[in-house]
């Protein structure tokens, strides 16, 4: 099959730091990447491509593109500096090309000018991997082959079946002794086509669209019912078909999607490990599942990964629902403008937590779409509104105690919106309410872009400039698509809405309220959930906006119960431990588990169970959870007594008073074929090298390339 590969400069930072440590201990010679795309436009618009025909990310350092002009055999030599993704493109341009090459440019050059009779080679620091052109043979204008306008003012994509590159021709000099561009390459005939600049087409084996299949069956019984406040949970099966071959070890996994029939945060209910081409997979419904009549189910395989077709739609009935609970206390959106006119846009938010208690928001980050919020093909552009940067709130004391139900408006004051009240940034009427310019100095900006990646982008460490701040761009909203977003201070999501076509997805929590133009309209939030979707409504702003002001009577009650400090009916109950992360690695002294807490409330311990076939469940250890913390807590455990074969944890949290929680996710770690796995090295966020004693977040190298985040 024929895959189009499109790539990114924006990868994910742990992608860019494993690729690096991997080709450092890995064979170089392995490495093979071509020459896929010559580009010579008019005037200045010069531009090489170059594709990773292999399945690994490449470290480009050592690596660099070299010109030969007009014959010469001294080249002028630019070296290369990134990492080009595996299956991916990687685009060096002239730094005076057109503003549209730049922008898809991952390396700029003013050393990159061609004019069809300069010859180019890719040289890794100890070989040559490709050739375009005949090293030291001068063509006259440009070489040529037939049916093509030659190599001057014209541009030339790479066969997709070529896969390895070719070396320096070595017959005698002429205008066609560039011998493989009549059999490897085919012309635009263009000067101006740069459709296919940043994509290549390609069959080369490890590149090509899988074949295996998998399609989802029926899933027995339906109806579920379940009961939140009880925990019970219901059970079925759901059957499956697949195609292909599935190696040793594969797991089918059943996913279930949240009541919209959205998988964008798909919950695993089920698994079993199988390389059969058909199957059951029994099935766990949560006791959490809201009531829903558009429930689907999915099977996925993990060897090799393949994503399997929906179910038929079914219902389950939430027969004693719980109270709404947030995974911490923090802010959550409850309104949002996009203005009359111009950029007269502002949020509004509220903050959340138990009722009479107050609220540390110091350094929580506000932003508009990230990319968490666009799907996946449209990572490349900013045509999902993705602006660079982003605001925070100030470590001002202020901001450390804030009562719960408080709302705040934060605004653009280059364009105020007419209905905006009075600023107060301070609260100092002690209404609840804070209007606060974006200009303020109660608010950081940060100009970089966070990685963009699925499902969720991440923050890495910004020098933030401080008042006077100009410029609404980090939170100006796209009038055809962008989210609002709130991020804890160490840059996880915790709350966002978005509106928009089919490039906008509704990110973490599944919160788009509605699909098309946002220009002249309002998002409110009503009561109950505020990360349910069918608590929003969305309008035109006339009539709807309310800066400062209850959305309507539901969301006012809402907010004077919020603000309640004697109420037995809080409307919100914040969950007493939120777990950040909980992963798995093979490591030298045993599996190790390890996670860490955001936030923990009358906590009492941990309990790690292992499975070997996510049935039967046995304890692995305990332990002792801190207690009562607004601090990043990690832990760790050692399990030494693994089986020998796929090993399964799971992550049980246990309060003061006997309540536990199950951590949803499932941690599964392959023990069946065991070497001997070292530490190769530790490194920060910014990918140097530290030691164990490095305080902050480390990324831990292990020789058979897995990595382990760790917090100090």
């Amino acid at each position: 099959m024929i895959t189009m590969i499109r790539s990114t400069s924006s990868t994910r930072f742990f992608a860019l730091l494993l690729a690096t440590l991997v080709i450092s201990i890995s064979n170089w010679g392995n490495s093979q990447i071509i020459i896929s795309e010559y580009l010579e436009g008019a005037s200045n618009d010069k531009c090489i491509e170059l594709f990773n025909t292999t399945a690994s990310d490449i470290n480009l350092t050592g690596y660099s593109l070299r010109r030969y002009t007009n014959g010469s055999t001294t080249p002028t030599s630019i070296a290369l500096t990134g990492t080009i993704t595996a299956c991916g493109t990687f685009v060096v341009c002239n730094s005076s090309s057109q503003a549209s090459l730049l922008a898809l440019a991952d390396q700029t050059t003013g050393s990159l000018s061609h004019n069809g009779d300069d010859a180019y080679d890719l040289f890794d620091g100890s070989a040559v991997l490709d050739v375009f052109g005949d090293i030291g043979c001068d063509p006259g204008s440009e070489w040529t082959a037939a049916g093509t306008n030659g190599t001057a003012n014209n541009s030339y994509i790479r066969n997709a079946s070529i896969c390895t590159g070719v070396s320096d021709p070595t017959g005698a000099c002429s205008t066609t002794s560039f011998t493989t561009l009549a059999t490897e390459w085919t012309s635009t005939q263009s000067t101006s086509d740069f459709s296919d600049l940043g994509s290549h087409t390609t069959t080369c084996p490890a590149c090509s669209t899988p074949t295996n299949t998998i399609t989802t069956g029926a899933v027995s019984t339906t109806p579920f019912n379940v009961e939140c406040n009880t925990s019970t949970d219901d059970t079925g099966t759901v059957g499956f078909t697949s195609t292909g071959t599935f190696t040793g070890g594969n797991v089918y996994t059943a996913q279930i999607s949240d009541a919209s029939g959205s998988f964008a945060s798909p919950l695993d209910i089920g698994t079993l490990t199988s390389t059969a081409n058909s199957g059951s997979v029994s099935i766990a419904i949560p006791s959490t599942m809201p009531t829903g009549t558009g429930y689907l189910i999915r099977v996925i395989s993990d060897s090799p990964v393949t994503t399997g077709t929906n179910s038929a739609v079914f219902t389950i009935n939430q027969n004693d629902a719980c109270a709404p609970s947030l995974p911490a206390t923090g802010l959550i959106i409850n309104e949002w403008s996009n203005g009359p006119s111009g950029n007269q846009e502002y949020y509004e938010f509220v903050v959340a937590g138990e009722c009479g208690e107050t609220v540390d928001i110091r350094e929580y980050i506000l932003d508009d779409n990230n990319a968490t919020f666009t799907t996946p093909a449209d990572y490349d552009g900013t045509a999902s509104g993705i602006a660079p940067g982003h605001f925070r709130f100030t470590n001002d004391a202020q901001w450390a105690t804030i009562p719960v139900g408080s709302v705040i408006v934060v605004y653009n004051a280059d364009d105020p919106n007419g209905d905006l009240p009075a600023d107060d940034p301070t609260d100092a009427d002690n209404d609840s309410l804070y209007v606060v310019p974006h200009t303020s100095t109660l608010f950081e900006r940060c100009t970089t872009m966070p990685v963009s990646s699925s499902p969720d982008s991440v923050y890495t460490p910004c020098t933030y400039a401080t008042a006077p701040l100009t410029g609404w761009n980090p939170l100006s909203l796209r009038n055809s698509g962008d989210a609002i977003q709130v991020r804890l201070p160490n840059g996880d999501y915790y709350h966002g809405v978005s509106y928009g076509g089919s490039e906008i997805s509704g990110g973490p929590d599944n919160l788009k309220l509605f699909t098309g133009s946002g220009s002249g309209d309002a998002g409110w939030f009503n009561d109950g959930d505020p990360f349910d979707v069918a608590n929003w409504s969305s309008g035109t702003v006339a009539g709807n906006q309310t800066p400062g002001l209850a959305n309507n009577a539901t969301n006012e009650a809402w907010l004077l119960l919020m603000r309640d400090s004697t109420t037995t009916n809080c409307p919100i109950t914040v969950l007493p431990v939120e777990i950040g992360n909980f992963k798995g690695v093979k490591a030298p002294e045993g599996n190790l588990l390890y996670w860490y807490t955001l936030s923990e409330r009358d906590a009492d311990y941990f309990l790690i169970e292992r499975s070997t076939d996510g049935k039967k469940w046995t304890e692995v250890g305990t332990v002792n959870a801190v207690g009562n913390s607004t601090e990043v807590n990690e832990y760790q455990l050692i399990d030494v007594a693994f089986e020998s074969e796929m090993n399964y944890y799971r992550l049980i949290q246990f309060d003061d008073d006997g309540t536990e929680t199950k951590h949803t996710r499932v941690v599964s770690i392959d023990n069946r074929d065991i070497g001997d796995v070292e530490l190769m090295g530790i490194y920060n966020l910014l990918g140097q090298e530290v030691d164990a004693d490095f305080k902050g977040v480390q990324i831990r190298l292990y020789s058979d390339g897995t990595t382990q985040r760790v917090y100090k």
